[in-house]
């Protein structure tokens, strides 16, 4: 049937079915082209990831690599006598300390100085290999004389040594009472244990020359803890992926012989 023979309605039924074709027709094209956007988008999110993964590589590498420098004194923590730590400037509190344990090389030559058992404690909650070096884990009694100011583990900062970018950190167990100050908990060790730390970055011009006095204060009245590790490294340390450790320390012109 020739076009001029159609009637009106066949030709409106041809012009129908052919737009019901076009209308298929670009239906699939977009359907095509919403799998090959679909396609690259699945892509760039991979390209995206694994170039987060790189970059967040790439800092935690260069945080591990960066030459960090003991600031502070003892941070092995050894006694000076039963109130005291040797190269600690505790104020405001009365201090009763006990040598518990001291980490040795591997967990067989570790020593309990008391039998309580706070080595293994230690070695089963925070770190169970091998150590280059020792240091004590000590336990700290403590009663505030001065409920008004800070009471200070140690009053480093007016010691020297403490601008710029820098890392305080110690591992804790608080057993009664309660610790406070710029330092808080960073890992959660297991046991009652956790890393504590405050660290800081020189952003800017008072970055640079401040840092807080009051890094970990004892808050309560009296209280008890077990704490090892404490002290001061230069720059920005890796606590979650690293923890912490000895440092190297520069020896001193004070700490020379005349």
């Amino acid at each position: 049937m020739s076009e001029q023979d159609k009637t009106m309605t066949q030709r409106l039924t041809d012009v129908v079915t052919a737009a019901d074709s076009l209308t298929q027709t670009v239906q699939n094209q977009i359907g095509q082209i919403n799998s090959t956007v679909s396609a690259k988008m699945s892509e760039v999110d991979t390209t995206i990831a694994q170039a987060n993964t790189k970059v967040d590589n790439y800092i935690g590498s260069a945080r591990s690599e960066y030459s960090h420098i003991l600031l502070s004194r003892n941070q092995g923590m050894e006694p000076a006598s039963a109130t005291a730590i040797k190269g600690f400037n505790t104020i405001y509190t009365n201090l009763e300390v006990t040598k518990e344990a001291t980490i040795h090389g591997i967990p067989d030559y570790d020593t309990d100085h008391t039998g309580s058992g706070v080595g293994a404690d230690f070695r089963a909650a925070v770190y169970d290999g091998y150590v280059n070096g020792y240091f004590n884990i000590l336990r700290l009694k403590w009663t505030r004389t001065n409920t008004a100011h800070p009471s200070r583990i140690d009053n480093n900062w007016s010691s020297g040594y403490q601008q710029g970018a820098l890392t305080s950190a110690c591992y804790l167990k608080v057993l009664s009472g309660s610790v406070s100050g710029s330092m808080s908990p960073v890992v959660d060790c297991g046991n009652d244990w956790h890393l504590y730390a405050e660290r800081r970055k020189a952003v800017n011009s008072s970055a640079a020359f401040h840092t807080s006095h009051s890094k970990l204060t004892f808050d309560s009245e009296q209280g008890e803890a077990l704490i090892c590790l404490f002290g001061t490294a230069s720059g920005y340390v890796d606590l979650e992926s690293a923890g912490w450790s000895l440092f190297p320390e520069f020896a001193r012109p004070s700490d020379i012989p005349a």
